[in-house]
């Protein structure tokens, strides 16, 4: 688990070094950051504690299959939110 974190926190420091970086781009990397870590991460994170507190490891494979899809649409949309943006010139 401490592997797991450490992983999730740096992905987080990536993000937020290169947000600052490409300030124009930002929703494109926290949308890109969104769904190839904290997605996975995150959700394992919380259904494993979800899994030790109830006792059952079937309730954190249903916090899995719930978690991951619903936060890896939330970055889909914030990439194609970044994308419309760019191609438009809104906000420019």
């Amino acid at each position: 688990m401490p592997i797991i974190i450490i992983v999730l926190v740096l992905s987080l420091g990536i993000g937020v070094v290169l947000s600052r970086k490409y300030e124009n781009r930002r929703l494109i990397i926290w949308g890109l950051i969104t769904m190839l870590s904290i997605a996975p991460f995150f959700s394992w994170i919380v259904a494993i504690l979800v899994g030790v507190s109830v006792g059952d490891g079937f309730a954190a494979v249903a916090v899995m299959w719930l978690m991951v899809p619903i936060l890896f649409l939330i970055g889909v949309g914030m990439v194609g939110a970044g994308v419309y943006k760019k191609v438009t010139g809104e906000n420019l």
